[in-house]
């Protein structure tokens, strides 16, 4: 009777060892979903994975619906600081390889990079090859002092090049604006970006005051 008492309690042993790890493996699961889920003041937002990349608050249980991003707001700002490493990993496994060396590029702004490569495809390219200008392309609301106008923005770039999105952005047109941005910390607080746009702007004047001068006509030199 010790016997089957004993192989009896080594059977209940292993059921219930079998369900607690069905249950931390169900837990699991939800913590790592691939969406990206976070929650702010009450309510859960998330970004579907790619393909669609869609943004989304949840209205009622497993009922969801699309909203506009907005960087400045602060539901897009608590998701940037809840979104840590261990979440963004399964998201970006179904990111294309360009998607996930870009967004891994940003440490604190992944959600802006991500956002700008979903509503910016037009600059694509071009962030790939100028990182910072995807987070001037999701902090256009900012820097424009204006509602997000991603539609517009892919319509500078597709009707003009990048230099035409830097005009649109309020920045100086030019190669050499476009190579200071390229030593721009990718994690610059957004607040910070109009300072960059004024510094820029001021060298910008300063190097056409001293090409002006340069060529200027002294009398005295007659």
């Amino acid at each position: 009777m010790g016997q089957l008492v004993s192989h009896a309690g080594c059977y209940i042993g292993s059921m219930n060892s079998t369900t607690v790890a069905r249950r931390r493996s169900s837990r699991r699961t939800v913590n790592l979903s691939p969406d990206l889920i976070w929650h702010h003041l009450g309510k859960a937002y998330r970004v579907s994975i790619w393909p669609e990349v869609a943004f989304e608050q949840e209205i009622s249980q497993g009922l969801w619906r699309p909203f506009t991003p907005d960087p400045r707001s602060d539901v897009f700002c608590a998701g940037a600081v809840m979104l840590d490493r261990r979440r963004w990993k399964p998201y970006l496994e179904f990111c294309p390889s360009s998607w996930t060396e870009l967004i891994e590029r940003f440490s604190f702004h992944r959600l802006h990079a991500l956002t700008a490569l979903a509503f910016c495809p037009a600059l694509q390219e071009d962030f790939e090859t100028s990182p910072i200008l995807a987070l001037l392309a999701a902090a256009h609301a900012e820097l424009r002092g204006s509602a997000p106008e991603w539609g517009e923005i892919n319509a500078v770039r597709e009707h003009g090049n990048i230099y035409a999105v830097m005009e649109w952005l309020g920045l100086p047109s030019t190669k050499e604006a476009l190579e200071q941005l390229q030593h721009i910390d990718l994690d610059i607080p957004l607040r910070d970006l109009r300072q960059v746009r004024e510094l820029l702007w001021k060298r910008h004047d300063a190097r056409l005051s001293s090409r002006g001068a340069s060529f200027s006509f002294s009398p005295m030199a007659a």
